[in-house]
């Protein structure tokens, strides 16, 4: 499996990778219960987008199969210090036992214009998977209103972090067309993190999303 690293500052790490197909069959399937089911995620988002709703993951395979991906990649070593660290925040020895469990996880369903502005998730870690992106990036960045600016946003997923010995704040630009359907990104759920408009498709943007906690067994 091929996982891509992500340059989002010094003292953080994100990373992208394409699901198995059984696991993207998987969140299909459960997205489909989830439509049935209409619990709107809504309340809980900062998101300007029409319908989000929860999604159940019965067979727990969320939380073991990112993670498992992750404990092989190089974001290792940063798992283990920001488990480290939540010891030091909750003052637990380090041989009390803490198991992950995913706090809550939802659809997306982004319609042409809608947006989710800059932000950031609870929990220790987050992920998003793209299933559907209905448009292609370039299409976006050659729109008369876009075409020609410092950055190609339109369309995108991007993190916003600071530089080390300045307040400036600089981004990184994942950019969005079906080659991304399938794929997952993995990262902190403090980094902050935003979804630009798309204006060229008139399908719904479906992604999933959700939170990776720890807690005392």
């Amino acid at each position: 499996m091929k996982i891509t690293n992500l340059d989002v500052g010094s003292s953080s790490m994100a990373q992208l990778f394409k699901l198995p197909q059984h696991m993207i069959d998987y969140l299909w399937e459960h997205i489909e219960i989830a439509k049935k089911k209409s619990i709107s995620a809504k309340k809980r988002l900062v998101g300007n987008i029409s319908q989000s709703y929860f999604v159940d993951d019965p067979q727990n395979l969320i939380v073991r199969n990112l993670l498992d991906i992750m404990h092989n990649s190089c974001m290792s070593e940063f798992i283990k210090r920001e488990i480290d660290n939540i010891y030091k925040k909750i003052d637990y020895e380090n041989n009390i036992n803490l198991e992950p469990y995913l706090m809550d996880m939802w659809v997306n369903f982004q319609k042409r214009g809608e947006f989710q502005p800059l932000h950031s998730h609870q929990g220790i870690f987050s992920f998003v998977i793209w299933l559907e992106i209905p448009y292609h990036y370039n299409d976006e960045s050659n729109l008369h209103f876009t075409k020609g600016g410092m950055d190609d946003v339109a369309g995108n997923f991007s993190f916003a972090y600071s530089l080390n010995q300045s307040r400036e704040v600089v981004s990184r630009i994942i950019r969005l067309s079906p080659d991304m359907n399938g794929y997952c990104c993995f990262f902190p759920s403090d980094l902050s993190h935003q979804v630009y408009p798309f204006y060229t498709s008139n399908k719904d943007r479906i992604s999933i999303s959700g939170n990776i906690a720890y807690r005392r067994i």
